[in-house]
């Protein structure tokens, strides 16, 4: 099953849950604040997923975690080893 997150700020998403060819692919809709995750049907097409991504592919997410790994230099120094 393909899923796609979407955020925008104003918290409307209607555009996106009333497009027919959206709609009639959708097997999973999970919305929360600011945020929807749609889950599509197993063996969609590609040109619809495409279409999805075309159209509206400036308000999907990649990942809603923001990553905490430490920086290098940044929040430690790393241990340089002498070469003899």
């Amino acid at each position: 099953m393909k899923h796609y997150t979407f955020y925008r700020e104003d918290n409307k998403f209607d555009d996106i849950l009333n497009d027919k060819t959206i709609k009639s692919n959708v097997a999973t809709k999970i919305s929360w604040d600011m945020h929807l995750i749609l889950g599509f049907k197993y063996g969609i097409s590609d040109s619809i997923l495409g279409y999805i991504v075309l159209k509206y592919g400036e308000d999907i997410i990649t990942s809603i975690v923001k990553d905490h790994k430490p920086i290098p230099n940044v929040d430690y120094l790393p241990v340089r080893r002498k070469t003899k």
